[in-house]
Parts: C-alpha cells; sequence; structure tokens
C-alpha cells in the first residue's frame, strides 16, 4: 500500500499537467486576441485623431501673424528671367517624328524672396535648367500642344522649388514659344 500513494501522486500530477495544457491555449488564445483589440483600438483613435475636423478655434483669422500684414492677393511679385531660350526636342510626343521646342523661362518671386532666390538660383542654376528640359522631353502632344501651358508650368513651378528646397515660385512664364516638328 506504501507503493500505491505515489503512483496516485503521479497519475494526479500528470492529470494537472494535462489540464494545464487546454488552459494555457485559451491563455495564449485571450493574450493574442487582446492584443489584436489593442491594436485596431489603437488604429481608429489614430484615424479619429488624424482625420476629424478641427474645431477652427486654434486658428485666430484676424491674428496678424499669418499673413504678417499681407494678403497674398497684395504681395508684390518680381519677375526672374532665367538664362537665354531654353532648346529642347522632344520625340516621345508623336511617332516617328522630334518636335523641336525653343522659349523662354521666366517666374514671379514675392519681392520680399528675389534676392534669396537669385542666391539659390545661381547655386543650383544646372539642375534646374536640367528639370525644365526633362519635363519638356517628356512632355506628351497635350501638353505640347496645350495653348495655356498649364500642365508644363505647373510641372516647372514644382520642379523649381524641389530643387531650390523652398516655395520661392509662385507662377510661371513661358514666352516666345516655338514648337516645329521635324
Amino acid at each position: 500500500m506504501a507503493t500505491d500513494a505515489p503512483e496516485e501522486e503521479v497519475q494526479e500530477v500528470e492529470e494537472a499537467e494535462g489540464e494545464k495544457k487546454p488552459v494555457s491555449f485559451w491563455l495564449k488564445l485571450a493574450a493574442i486576441a487582446g492584443l489584436v483589440l489593442l491594436v485596431i483600438i489603437a488604429q481608429f483613435a489614430l484615424i479619429i485623431y488624424v482625420f476629424a475636423p478641427s474645431d477652427g478655434s486654434e486658428i485666430d483669422p484676424e491674428d496678424e501673424s499669418i499673413l504678417n500684414g499681407e494678403d497674398l492677393e497684395e504681395t508684390n511679385l518680381k519677375e526672374m528671367k532665367f538664362v537665354d531660350p531654353f532648346n529642347c526636342t522632344n520625340s516621345l510626343a508623336s511617332q516617328g517624328q522630334s518636335i523641336h521646342v525653343t522659349f523662354k523661362l521666366c517666374v514671379d518671386v514675392p519681392e520680399n524672396l528675389s534676392e534669396q532666390f537669385t542666391e539659390a538660383k545661381k547655386n543650383r542654376l544646372n539642375r534646374i535648367e536640367e528639370a525644365v528640359v526633362t519635363i519638356i522631353r517628356n512632355a506628351g502632344a497635350e501638353e505640347l500642344n496645350d495653348p495655356y501651358l498649364s500642365t508644363i508650368k505647373r510641372q516647372i513651378k514644382e520642379e523649381i522649388n524641389k530643387i531650390l528646397n523652398q516655395s520661392f515660385v509662385t507662377s510661371v512664364i513661358i514666352g516666345g514659344w516655338r514648337k516645329t516638328e521635324q
């Protein structure tokens, strides 16, 4: 009988260990479900924070520091010229033909930023010229035939501002536009 007691204890321990496995499975499942629920709640809170409309009380429209006493319409613009006419050849716009484009480029810059723009333009002039030529070379037939050249002007403005790392250019002026198909 003395030997029967230890066997019963061993069986009870084995049964206890056998019961722990399903409990640990359910415990792990609950932990994973809890983590997933926590992540979903965090994402929902982030979406609400990012996309919720602001109440508008943070910005005072009468605050002079926002516009520094100037309206964008009242800002004096200075016309800044680039090098002599750009000469580009585009062979992508129409198949089997090359289109030669010649034009003069000027940009409008706020007068208070004109000196900074001139200095920045000197340091990055070759990159700006390369970007402008690349835009013309990659332009499609619709863009080259647009009477206002709005897409090309927008792309040039964006590229110049990106190259200079500041929003100097407010508008682009293209003069002397000549397009000849060869």
